[in-house]
Order: structure tokens, then sequence, then C-alpha cells
């Protein structure tokens, strides 16, 4: 015999057909309190070899922080222009229920725009920086390290610099395929840009582990050519008032 209160087997569920509860599973216990549902997090998401997390989702996302928002697809999959697109356009309907608008009046402060490590394209690339500018995002760093970022990825960031009139502090753009080329071409157009020549210390600019052949003919050239004053510096320059000319701070290449 069963004692009183044991549960009723539940009948497996065949096709059309919805599983069979026993009354002890759908009835709550006497005096019970319903309490509200919670979403709880999964477990903690493991660490790769550089401290980042390794595909979490709850890690990802457009959030505000301290009022200013905050852009992070870190290790996302955008290594086709679909899934960059599905990833984009979830972006825009993101900013669209925050109130913003494309080409409105309202400029948007934000910390960080995290596109690391998403296999990143340069057709990708434009298409993210073009909607930055549409929205009038005012990003202060900008992680692009460890993509598939080419020269014309680099032409597109270009004209990001050029359409946004804050700076971007910081520039990480270190393990893609840029060359001579793509550097000089943003480079140039900061030393073009007020918000950059004016700034009170120098942006951050990182670009090795590209495919840069000449290293010491690239700085010659900025320098001697292009008139770029660069300091050398694995540490970024963050005391105030310490730009002396000095557009950005390169890591060595």
């Amino acid at each position: 015999p069963r004692a009183t209160g044991d549960r009723q087997p539940v009948a497996p569920a065949g096709p059309g057909r919805a599983p069979v509860h026993s009354k002890l599973l759908l009835e709550p216990a006497p005096h019970a309190r319903a309490e509200p549902a919670v979403v709880r997090s999964k477990a903690p998401v493991a660490a790769d070899a550089y401290g980042y997390p390794k595909g979490g989702a709850s890690c990802r996302g457009v959030y505000f922080n301290k009022n200013e928002l905050t852009i992070d697809y870190a290790g996302s999959d955008l290594s086709t222009i679909e899934k960059a697109t599905e990833v984009h356009d979830s972006m825009v309907q993101i900013f669209e229920s925050m109130g913003m608008v494309p080409e409105g009046e309202t400029e948007t402060s934000a910390a960080l725009v995290e596109l690391s490590r998403c296999q990143l394209g340069d057709e990708a690339l434009e298409m993210f920086l073009q909607t930055l500018v549409s929205f009038k995002v005012r990003p202060r760093v900008l992680k692009l390290f460890r993509n598939q970022i080419g020269n014309a990825g680099m032409d597109a960031l270009s004209e990001f610099v050029l359409h946004t009139p804050t700076a971007v502090e910081e520039f990480h753009l270190s393990h893609n395929k840029i060359s001579e080329d793509g550097v000089t071409d943003v480079l140039g157009t900061m030393q073009k840009h007020e918000a950059y020549t004016t700034m009170s210390r120098p942006a951050w600019f990182r670009v090795e582990k590209n495919e840069i052949k000449d290293p010491r003919e690239l700085l010659r050239f900025l320098r001697e050519d292009l008139g770029v004053e660069y300091r050398l510096s694995e540490k970024p320059s963050w005391k105030q008032g310490e730009n002396d000319c000095t557009l950005v701070t390169l890591f060595p290449i």
C-alpha cells in the first residue's frame, strides 16, 4: 500500500497528448504563499586565457551604467554579415526602446563599445559604426581587437572619427589584419580633427599584432610626413594636462 501524500505517477506525453499531472503536482500546499517568478542567472561563465568570459550571453548587451551607455557584444559570433546583422538589429531595437532615434538631436555618451573577439569583418564593422553615428552615440572606449578587420574597416573607422564630434579616448585594434595604410588613414583623420588635437591627454591607440610589415617606416612616416606627434608606451597616459601636442600614445607595434 502507498502512503498518503505520495506523488501519483505522471503519464508520459505522446504525440498530440499533454502530460497527465497528478493532483498533488497541480495544487499548492495548504497556506503556501505564491512567490514571484525570478529569472536567475546561469552558473558563472568560465574565463578564457585572457580573462574574458567564454560566450556568456548574460555578459553581453546594451545598458546604462552610471548614466553612460555600454554596448558589449564581446565574444559574440559575428563571423558572417547575416549573424552580424542579427546582433546589430537587436542593438537598434534596444536603442529605440531607450527613446533614442536616428538623426535625432540628443547625443548619448558611451563609456564603452565592446566588439572584440567576434570575428568581425570590415562590412559588419562599417554597419555598426554607421549606426553609432546615426544615433549619435559618443564612445570613450572602442574595443575591436582580435577580429578580422582590414584596411576597409579602418576606412570605415576613419569616417566614424570624422563624423563624430567628440574624441574616442582609447582605440583597441590589435590582432587584426590592418596594414600601414589603415593606420595612417585613421591617425591622419584624427590629426585634422579638433576634438583630438585639443584633448587634455593623448588618445590611446593599439595596433600591434597586425599586418604592419615595417613598423619603423610607419613611425617615420607618421611623424615626418603626416605630422602626427606620438609617444611609444605600454601604458596609456591618464594624467590630465599631459598632452604636449602629442596626438596619440602608441602601444609598441
